[in-house]
């Protein structure tokens, strides 16, 4: 099982550049790889000034349809354009998932799966009842890059 706690965030805010994902959870595992791919090739994120470089990669369910983002954080007086969402993430506890993998979208993977196929089904005292949720990178070295994923939390 993935590396993981639950613990006490600060809010934070991500701005970032999304697209609709459709169709059944393989072909959003693919459109996700995709629109990386886009955003990395054209130097995208380069155009969002944030807090810190570390990309952030957003799920979001809004009114029954799954919005995918890549961002950078931001302070949460940031002024998102027209292309741009602004996605608040509350104080509160999160569901904190360590990982590494080879590349961005390695790491991605590597965190998500664990979270909602492993971890979440097995909490007892805590329950995902939607909200955004993130992934992360925070070091990249030889081995390759290391992140989090959070997952926000209540008390069941």
């Amino acid at each position: 099982m993935a590396n993981y706690t639950i613990e006490t965030k600060p809010a934070f805010t991500v701005l970032g550049l999304g697209t609709v994902l459709t169709g059944d959870f393989p072909s959003m595992g693919q459109q996700k790889t995709a629109f990386w791919q886009k955003i990395n090739a054209d130097h995208a994120l380069d155009q969002l000034t944030g807090i810190n470089d570390y990309p952030f990669a957003v799920n979001e369910a809004i009114n029954g349809e799954f919005h995918y983002y890549a961002g950078r954080q931001v302070s949460a007086d940031t002024a998102a354009a027209a292309d741009q969402r602004l996605i608040e993430f509350p104080a509160g506890k999160y569901l904190v998932i360590t990982g590494e993998a080879a590349d961005q979208m390695g790491l991605y993977n590597a965190l998500e799966g664990p979270a909602f196929g492993e971890i979440l089904p097995q909490l007892t005292d805590y329950a995902y009842v939607g909200g955004p949720n993130t992934s992360y990178m925070t070091a990249q070295d030889e081995n390759g890059v290391h992140g989090e994923m959070l997952v926000p939390l209540v008390e069941k």
